[in-house]
């Protein structure tokens, strides 16, 4: 005001700290020319706090702490920024220094590239099983009691199973999926709070998180295979109540053996490899020194290059506080992936046939850097089996070659796909949006009728071959997340619109960025399934609003032009045994192992202030996902009832961050006003008066 500018932070001797200035987009303004912009540039402010920090504090380095912030993403250029390009007007030769998330390598690798960041990784949460509450240990108890039982007591045991499954809005075809299901939701990885820099798991942190890695096959056999097989047992089929027999057993095991490094009782040699992997990750885990590589980075000194990625996925990312890199991208796809990719792109196709009969023409497909990043390439594997395409490599691992599977090993036509790519895939993975544009050119080209192969018969017209969609170049994501945080929306087919007019620029070998309304609308018309991996424990559906974004930005485009519901698969890679869920299904889970669950809730609320944030954000996003991809109304009314009508956890989280639990209250509220939960008017009701409660308290904390 009065001609200066508010530089948010406080100076403490030679060190400034400070919050970095809005980005301009999410804040609850009416210009739609602003909020609706695709080109924003940094306003007046954001200018003025990074020249403050160059000319006037006259810093010798800048440390970004915390994954991610808005200067990496200015608009310019993709890659080798000129000083036209708005990261490199803000950071000038400012040494800069990136505490970043080492989970998100694709992410990571923007900030090095467009604000020339030197990365320190830090790590996760600590990792836990969700475990059942509630009424959920309660079924579970009825379930043992169930196959337990004979006769009479047994059909009343059955009856008092499906009035609570009702209850708990749980579908099943029989008792064995249910139990299938519960052991599921018990086992399921979930993490504790929030990670504070500088700290290490402790022992038992250790060994929860070593137990979970060792559940799948990694460079070393699964400690749970191991066992299964030593009892006879394929660890491929292996239900709920066996595995959670092998888990005590592992567990056990590797208490012992992470107590006393001591290996000499096991004569095995597979299990030897194993368990001596499982002490050497503990060792590094153990290691890990965030403040010293921080420290480090600012002496100038050498730090150690890791892998980044998914720690349950890639446990090489330990120690973190090490310089985080991302795997090469011209071994993209690997072997392995390519194996998982084709395995995912036959599960979704049997959900589909077996729900419809026949095959689906067009899939679309989510395809993000972060995804391919973790997993090397799975749903790049699964594009390229839906083709009826894979690759081989006979002249080493840097020149990889498409070739085609003939249809009699195929034994179904091609299937023809949608690729919608965000902006950081094509940034950091160039060479893939070529190998597929090349895949999809060479099944176009084969001599075989439309009936067989699906790309063939949606070519006609002389229509433009066009099958990767994403961002224009420049821009990284679409407008759905500012329009959805500031509620600036009237309508479904306005969100729709906005996806469609972000996601309309085609690339491939030699197209990039064209402007392609037409053929993306074409594209988008032919979709009959839509499906996205999941890649990271860490994030489930409900816990990042590019899900929302990307996944049912695209599921809400296709139906909006074509009047009808599509199937939606959300499929999840992360263990042995791939699952596929509907996306109505996959947040279902999610609300009761994380959103709904008391242990989540706690760990978030141990946080304060940050972890009642972060339980209000996930409320944000389930509205977008309602938006978008459709929520069911029973997770609204347990929203409710769990975070505002429970006053003592209500008043618990107000105590902490009392402008989060407004937020709760309000995106409850607007959920009710676009009829997505058709809650009582006694309900909102009540919702008024806590409202009315918690505004005026913000008020008084204003005064």
């Amino acid at each position: 005001m009065d001609g200066e500018f508010v530089i948010p932070g406080i100076i403490l001797g030679n060190v400034f700290i400070g919050v970095q200035p809005p980005r301009g987009g999410h804040e609850r303004i009416r210009d739609s020319k602003v909020y609706h912009s695709k080109d924003l540039p940094p306003h007046h402010q954001y200018l003025a706090f990074y020249y403050w920090i160059r000319e006037i504090f006259e810093a010798d380095v800048v440390i970004h702490l915390g994954t991610h912030g808005t200067l990496e993403f200015m608009p310019g250029k993709e890659v080798g920024l000129s000083d036209e390009c708005w990261p490199d007007v803000l950071i000038g030769e400012t040494p800069h220094i990136y505490v970043y998330h080492v989970t998100n390598p694709s992410e990571m690798a923007i900030a090095k590239r467009r604000s020339y960041a030197y990365v320190i990784t830090h790590g996760t949460p600590a990792f836990a099983d969700a475990g059942l509450y509630g009424e959920y240990a309660e079924v579970e108890r009825l379930l043992d009691e169930y196959y337990e039982a004979d006769g009479e007591s047994k059909t009343r045991i059955a009856e008092i199973m499906k009035e609570k499954c009702s209850e708990l809005n749980i579908e099943f075809e029989d008792f064995d999926e249910l139990r299938e299901y519960v052991h599921e939701m018990k086992r399921s990885v979930i993490p504790k709070g929030l990670h504070i820099l500088g700290e290490v798991w402790n022992d038992e942190e250790i060994l929860n998180y070593i137990l979970f890695v060792l559940r799948k096959d990694l460079e070393v056999k699964s400690l749970h295979r191991i066992i299964a097989e030593s009892r006879g047992i394929d660890y491929d089929k292996i239900d709920g109540k066996a595995f959670e027999e092998i888990e005590k057993e592992a567990k056990g095991i590797l208490a012992e053996v992470l107590k006393k490094g001591d290996l000499s009782k096991y004569k095995d040699e597979e299990l030897r490899r194993t368990l001596s992997y499982a002490l050497d990750l503990a060792e590094r885990i153990r290691k890990s020194d965030e403040i010293s590589g921080i420290l480090k980075a600012l002496n100038g000194k050498y730090i150690e290059p890791r892998l980044a990625g998914d720690p349950i996925r890639t446990p090489e990312v330990f120690p973190t506080g090490t310089h985080g890199y991302t795997f090469d991208a011209r071994l993209i796809p690997s072997e392995a992936a390519m194996i998982r990719g084709a395995k995912i792109a036959e599960e979704t196709i049997k959900a589909y046939y077996e729900k419809h009969g026949k095959y689906p023409e067009t899939v679309g497909v989510v395809l993000w850097g972060f995804e391919t990043a973790q997993t090397r390439g799975e749903t790049i594997g699964q594009i390229l089996h839906y083709l009826g395409v894979r690759i081989v490599r006979k002249e080493g691992p840097w020149a990889p070659e498409l070739e085609v599977i003939p249809l009699e090993e195929l034994g179904r036509p091609r299937i023809d796909v949608l690729v919608t790519i965000c902006g950081i895939f094509r940034d950091i993975f160039p060479n893939l949006v070529e190998l597929i544009d090349h895949a999809f050119k060479k099944v176009a080209e084969l001599d075989e009728g439309p009936e067989e192969n699906y790309v063939k018969k949606h070519l006609g017209d002389g229509k433009k071959p066009y099958r990767i969609f994403g961002p224009k170049p420049g821009a990284y994501n679409t407008r759905l997340t500012d329009i959805i945080e500031t509620s600036e929306w009237s309508s479904e087919k306005e969100l729709a619109k906005a996806y469609i007019e972000d996601m309309m620029y085609a690339y491939g070998e030699d197209v990039h960025g064209e402007e392609a309304a037409e053929e993306f609308i074409d594209n988008l018309k032919n979709v009959e399934m839509i499906c996205q991996i999941r890649s990271s424990a860490e994030y489930e559906i409900t816990d990042l609003d590019h899900y929302y974004e990307f996944f049912g930005g695209l599921k809400r485009a296709v139906e909006d032009l074509v009047g009808k519901n599509v199937d939606a698969y959300w499929v999840n890679s992360l263990e042995n045994k791939i699952k596929v869920r509907s996306s109505e299904d996959a947040i279902d889970f999610a609300a009761r192992t994380r959103i709904l669950n008391p242990a989540w809730i706690e760990g978030m609320i141990e946080h304060g202030y940050d972890g009642v944030r972060e339980i209000s954000k996930r409320i944000e996003y389930l509205l977008g996902h309602s938006a978008l991809t459709g929520v069911s109304e029973w997770i609204w009314n347990k929203v409710c009832d769990t975070y505002i009508f429970d006053e003592e956890l209500r008043r618990r989280m107000e105590k902490e961050n009392p402008w989060a639990v407004y937020e709760i209250v309000k995106r409850l509220y607007e959920a009710y006003k676009r009829g997505y939960w058709s809650a009582d008017q006694e309900k909102i009701e009540k919702l008024r008066e806590i409202a009315g409660e918690i505004e005026s308290e913000l008020e008084e904390m204003a005064e």
